[in-house]
Order: structure tokens, then C-alpha cells, then sequence
């Protein structure tokens, strides 16, 4: 899930949310955090109304993913992600990655609307592919790709029996009507709309990411279909209830 080229560290960016997106925003991050540090009880509870608000049509959707972490459902999927990490073996949590996704989370939640509906905040270039990463991860889980999870700790070539053990029993515990590498598209009506809010701002940071590591800037530069052929180059389209967070260099 890393994004490819070379990020300019001292470029900061402000985006711009609602607040139903900085939850989803600080989900995703604490999603990523708590995975980067070997924890996944937050996968069986990411819909859950503390982190996906209480939007009364995702309440049928929202069961697959609120479960306590005595569920029978969490407990299994926690001892497979624990055998994940036994047999991979997976890289060592980074204290710094950890630290920093949780500075990218204590910004979205300071953010100050003051009575307005949107609020902004600034990140820098590392700090907007750590949180592209997080929103992608939280996506794929919510329609069934459970081998986003090692691929998001950077699973080695020689753990991919583990991983492909790991993605079997997240299908079967949280997709059991699903066959084979079988998922729903991220626009099934089976699928939680917080899933596609995440992707939505997945779309606008990737897009951002992906001129950025050519030296180019959306919106200033025109896309040469020549050289910039890969889906991340593409307008993000809005997808959720949501419209699109808004994303702009401050210093282009």
C-alpha cells in the first residue's frame, strides 16, 4: 500500500473535511495504528456507532464489523492475526510509523469547526500517505479483502501461506457467503458507506500523492497520458454520501 516515487518531506498540505469525514479520518488512523503495533481488535469494531457514528441506513451493514472483543468472531480472528505474525515473520513495529500516525490522528480531531461545517488542517507529504494508507486498509477490510492486513504491515514474499491462511479465516468469519477470492464492490449496497467515505479520501490523497511523486501538482499541471497511465492519476470520483474532502499544497 505504499505509494510509489519520491515524496517531497517538506511540502505541507491543508485538507479540508466535515466532521462525518474526521471520523472516519480518525478510525482509519487508529485502525492503522493499532495494526502497526500488532493489535486488531479495532478491525471487529470499526463499525461500530463510537466509530462510525449511528447513521440509521448502515445499521444492518454496521453488525458485521461491531463486535466486543469477547465476540467468538473477534477472539478467532485475533489468534489467526496472531499466527500471521508468528509465522510470517512480519516486520517489527516501527515506534516513530506509531508515533506518527498518532499525530496525524491528534490533528484531524483537533480540528476547529466553530460552528462551521468543514474544518482544515495541515499535514505534511508522509503524514498524507500514512493517512491514504489507513483509509485504503479500512476499505478493503469493510468489502472483504482480508489480505489488506498483511499487506498493509509489509508482509514478506515468504509469509504468504500465513497471509493467505489469515485471509481465509477473516472471509469466513466476517464473509462466510462469499466463495474462492470472492468481495463486494465498494459500491454493493451490502457494503458500509463509512467504507466508501474512506475510500473517497483514499482517491483525493492518492491523487494528490501520485502527481506529487512526478515533480507535478493537480490542478497547476496537465496529466500526460504518456507517463501517468495508472488509476491514481485519474479524477477521483465521489462515491459515499459524502462529497469530497478537498486537498491543496500550501506551498506548491
Amino acid at each position: 500500500m505504499i505509494m510509489g516515487g519520491d515524496l517531497n518531506e517538506s511540502r505541507v498540505w491543508e485538507i479540508s473535511f466535515s466532521q462525518e469525514h474526521a471520523l472516519v479520518l480518525r478510525t482509519a488512523l487508529e485502525l492503522g495504528k493499532e495494526l502497526s503495533a500488532f493489535r486488531i481488535e479495532l478491525v471487529c469494531a470499526m463499525f461500530a456507532p463510537e466509530h462510525a457514528g449511528d447513521v440509521v441506513s448502515e445499521r444492518p451493514m454496521a453488525q458485521r464489523f461491531n463486535r466486543a472483543p469477547d465476540d467468538a468472531h473477534c477472539v478467532a480472528l485475533t489468534k489467526a492475526f496472531d499466527r500471521l505474525v508468528q509465522l510470517g515473520p512480519l516486520p517489527s513495529p516501527s515506534a516513530g510509523d506509531i508515533a506518527d500516525l498518532q499525530a496525524c490522528r491528534e490533528a484531524i480531531a483537533s480540528a476547529v469547526f466553530a460552528g462551521n461545517q468543514w474544518a482544515s488542517v495541515t499535514l505534511t507529504s508522509p503524514d498524507l500517505s500514512s493517512l491514504r494508507a489507513a483509509c485504503e486498509l479500512q476499505a478493503r477490510l469493510a468489502i472483504g479483502q482480508g489480505w489488506a492486513v498483511p499487506g498493509y504491515l509489509g508482509c514478506p514474499e515468504t509469509a504468504a501461506e500465513a497471509a493467505r491462511t489469515f485471509d481465509a479465516c477473516f472471509r469466513r468469519l466476517f464473509f462466510p457467503e462469499l466463495r474462492g477470492d470472492a468481495y463486494y464492490g465498494i459500491n454493493s449496497q451490502l457494503v458500509h458507506d463509512n467504507a466508501r467515505v474512506a475510500w473517497d479520501i483514499q482517491q483525493v490523497l492518492r491523487h494528490h500523492l501520485a502527481f506529487e511523486a512526478l515533480g507535478k501538482v493537480v490542478g497547476r499541471d496537465k496529466r500526460d497520458i504518456r507517463t501517468m497511465k495508472g488509476p491514481e492519476f485519474d479524477a477521483p470520483m465521489q462515491r459515499s454520501r459524502l462529497e469530497l474532502i478537498r486537498c491543496s499544497p500550501r506551498n506548491p
